[in-house]
């Protein structure tokens, strides 16, 4: 993994986040205020006097009708889902109980609002139709880039549609998706999992074998099954509508007993998705009402108390920190040194070893090659020639330029493995094993202490978060829940404020290209807008503060009237505060390791100028300009790694047939060998999360990881 830091005048994340440099204290009572080093931290104050009060109470008393589901009320988008009519009408009968209604409105909130509305263009390729000409565009042409598929207009009609479709049969947001997800939500609240609940709890607990978790397995398994064989019967013939009824014949009554069971390992793993999804959504709507309503409390108290204090906590605010980590599947520093840096002998060495592939084939194996032939036209021009173009990876020439300094060049990364081990490192800091470790050593392993094999390309990567609570490993979301976060499709956000769910990223944003980075762009642009007019309501309230302060006692009526406009800017402000800039954002973007599976990672798909890196490149710049805007870059800490790099496949061994076939032949015995992945083109694996298969008669498990 490598690491790229763009410094400002200071030297760490942790200096960025926790102090606010402000002019010293005036007139306040010293012991009294919060200080470090001398400095007063609004940061200090916000975790240990204005937040340390949250409740996350379940008892709220909002009116479900302020919720709007695209542009609609809450019960007028029920009306409109597609669900059977016992259904929809118990569903609004109940919206009128705000325990009911609240949970389920902001849950389809945020998948509604959040995944719709945008334009479904693909706006890196709008960009590139004005820097480039035609020709130019016709000459970068490759399998993920064609001129003239589809308008590239920057006023394309935005989609208002609820429905968008995934890579081949994936996964869909549309109407039907919302409805079984209504479904499921209905039938847990009707057997006591949400209404008794009076605190929201800390932390999400998976279904377990106890008599209650099994009886609500139990009670939503047909349920499931039903949707099952509902989605079945709407699809063309193929492999995923056989295992959709496979699935659906294992929630027979006769297969109930039946190992792995597929009918209730996938009920399973959607009550657990529904619940913990609900859950964290419900969690993150009550801290910004209990956020917004603690600072008003904190504000007007210190405003009363000590006012003082006060413009001491919002000066600090004024000069605050930020902080934003991008995280990059894929993002190899050899490589993109040698795009930007021409004494950089990479991509001449990437491309002699290419042209020279035929030395690498093994002689006295059977070998595999890739049916795809990579296309590395570019990357040819780039190992013959100076490719000096204004529009091709100007943020990374500039990073090189100013801060090759702040660049490792070696990576950390202790074994060479993959993302699934790699990526909770660094969003995480935390190490595999050990206490605090992850506990994620590789894209599949077999845990030998509980007898369970792991394969995260299925419903067993809901697994990676129960490994990762389970350790106890602290992520920043949680180190710095008493700030405001933002995630932009990374895993790991329990504690994260604001969501843009990686799975749903990943699922549309294959073929829907830049479905997750739209959506982020726009919820900081959003924000930038907000943190200008916080940066003059902080302000104001400063000078207003003061003036109340320099009025006279015996000016009654003035210093009245001051103090009740002051008290109104307050609770103004701490309205308005939390949805200003995030003080940390997490950014995950996954194409550059995505796309480089299937056409190789220095081909054109990936290098050109219209490949996948220079796309990173033009959303990282659309990301800074919304710093830029909010007027808050200067005083933004930026950090950037990659969890691995990559290395063209030209020939490939059978390690099942290298290996144990000739190891087979030596013994007196047969080898029992069980493959746990997925093949190319197989679908994902589904494993029962509370009844999985035992590996103890096993000799070998094998699975692959690209």
């Amino acid at each position: 993994m490598g690491f790229y830091f763009r410094a400002r005048s200071y030297t760490s994340l942790v200096g960025s986040l926790s102090l606010a440099v402000v002019s010293a204290p005036s007139m306040a009572d010293i012991s009294t205020t919060p200080v470090i080093g001398g400095v007063f931290s609004s940061s200090e104050v916000l975790k240990n006097q204005v937040l340390s009060s949250l409740s996350y109470s379940a008892k709220l008393t909002r009116d479900a009708a302020l919720f709007t589901i695209g542009g609609v009320t809450l019960d007028a988008y029920i009306l409109a889902l597609p669900l059977d009519v016992k259904t929809k009408a118990r569903v609004v009968a109940q919206l009128s109980n705000p325990t009911y209604s609240i949970p389920l409105g902001y849950f389809l909130y945020s998948y509604y609002d959040r995944y719709s509305g945008l334009g479904s263009e693909d706006v890196f390729k709008s960009y590139l139709s004005t820097v480039y000409d035609k020709q130019a565009l016709k000459g970068f042409e490759h399998s993920l880039y064609h001129v003239g598929d589809k308008p590239t207009s920057e006023h394309h009609e935005p989609d208002t549609s609820t429905e968008a479709t995934g890579h081949h049969e994936g996964i869909r947001i549309d109407e039907q998706f919302i409805a079984n997800m209504v479904v499921i939500y209905d039938a847990l609240f009707e057997i006591g999992v949400w209404q008794d609940m009076d605190t929201l709890p800390a932390n999400y607990t998976y279904l377990t074998n106890s008599p209650e978790d099994l009886a609500i397995i139990a009670q939503i398994q047909p349920i499931i099954v039903d949707l099952i064989d509902k989605a079945a019967l709407g699809m063309d013939d193929g492999d995923m509508k056989s295992a959709m009824l496979a699935i659906a014949e294992d929630g027979k009554p006769e297969n109930a007993d039946k190992p792995n069971n597929k009918a209730q390992a996938l009920t399973i793993t959607l009550i657990d998705f529904v619940r913990l999804n609900l859950l964290k959504a419900y969690r993150q709507f009550v801290f910004k009402e209990e956020r917004a309503a603690a600072l008003d409390d904190w504000m007007q108290q210190a405003f009363s108390d000590q006012p003082d204090a006060l413009i001491q906590f919002l000066e600090s605010q004024q000069n605050k920190r930020f902080a934003v980590q991008v995280t990059v599947d894929g993002l190899q520093q050899g490589l993109v040194e040698g795009l930007v840096d021409e004494s950089a002998p990479f991509i001449s060495v990437a491309y002699h070893n290419h042209k020279n592939r035929a030395q690498y084939k093994p002689q006295l194996e059977k070998v595999i090659e890739p049916e795809h032939q990579q296309q590395v036209r570019f990357m040819e021009v780039l190992s013959e020639q100076t490719y000096r173009d204004l529009n091709y990876l100007p943020f990374f020439k500039k990073l090189y330029q100013e801060n090759r300094n702040n660049i490792s060049r070696v990576g950390i990364s202790s074994t060479p493995t993959i993302s699934v081990r790699n990526l909770p490192i660094i969003k995480t800091g935390a190490k595999v094993s050990g206490q605090g470790g992850t506990g994620i050593p590789n894209f599949h392993f077999v845990d030998r202490e509980i007898d369970r094999a792991y394969y995260f390309f299925g419903n067993d990567a809901l697994q990676l978060d129960v490994l990762m609570a389970n350790n106890k490993v602290q992520t920043m979301f949680d180190r710095l829940d008493y700030l405001k976060t933002l995630n932009c499709n990374a895993q790991y956000d329990w504690n994260a404020h604001t969501t843009y769910d990686g799975l749903v990223n990943l699922g549309l944003g294959e073929s829907l290209r830049d479905y997750g980075e739209k959506r982020c762009v726009k919820e900081l642009q959003e924000r930038s807008e907000v943190e200008v007019v916080l940066q003059e309501k902080r302000q104001a309230l400063i000078e207003d503060i003061e003036a109340y302060q320099s009025i006279s006692g015996f000016d009654f009526f003035t210093k009245f009237s001051k103090r009740a406009q002051v008290k109104q800017s307050i609770t103004q402000f701490a309205e308005l505060d939390g949805k200003g800039m995030p003080d940390y954002t997490l950014v995950y973007n996954p194409w550059p390791d995505h796309f480089a599976h299937f056409t190789g990672p220095f081909s054109d798909e990936i290098l050109m100028p219209t490949g996948e890196l220079n796309r990173l490149d033009y959303w990282i710049r659309q990301i800074e300009a919304t710093y830029r805007s909010a007027g808050v870059y200067d005083k933004t800490l930026w950090g950037m790694a990659g969890d691995h790099g990559l290395t063209p496949v030209f020939y490939a061994l059978n390690p099942e047939k290298q290996v144990f076939e000739g190891l087979q032949a030596e013994l007196e015995y047969p080898i029992v060998v069980k493959k746990i992945s997925s093949d190319e083109g197989e679908g994902p694996k589904i494993t029962n999360a509370l009844s999985y298969p035992s590996s103890k008669e096993l000799d070998v498990v094998v699975a692959s990881t690209a």
